[in-house]
């Protein structure tokens, strides 16, 4: 299935200018988690990410015992980019640091349509998972 995602302009880490760092409500009610290509654990789940913006970083929380195994509870990322279909947080998209920590997300993808935020992705190299929720 092809979905019709919102579109951006590619601007990574602001590089081309500033980027609206804007806190989000996402309630969901599934989510999947993939490894190396694969679906490893999905299903339904009616609970809500929570993500404000404070000083510059946006700080999630996603507490929710069907996945909070695979993905830690409370976490931040201080960049922002966009890039075609998504918004992009990272903590360090150009890996300058080389540091990553296990279950911490790297990466978060926001998925918009019609304006209105529709799936969000976790991206996680230690171990390598992606995690989706979707509404």
């Amino acid at each position: 299935m092809t979905e019709n995602w919102d579109n951006f302009p590619t601007n990574i880490d602001e590089s081309l200018g500033s980027i609206a760092r804007r806190p989000f409500t996402f309630p969901y009610t599934r989510f999947e988690v993939w490894h190396e290509g694969a679906c490893v654990m999905s299903g339904p789940s009616t609970n809500t990410i929570h993500a404000k913006v404070i000083d510059n970083q946006l700080h999630v929380s996603i507490h929710d015992r069907n996945v909070n195994e695979v993905i830690k509870k409370d976490f931040s990322f201080g960049e922002i980019s966009t890039i075609n279909n998504r918004i992009l947080w990272s903590k360090d998209i150009m890996n300058v640091s080389g540091r990553i920590e296990k279950f911490n997300p790297d990466l978060s993808s926001l998925f918009y349509q019609n304006g209105r935020l529709a799936k969000v992705t976790f991206t996680i190299h230690d171990p390598n998972l992606l995690v989706e929720f979707y509404q």
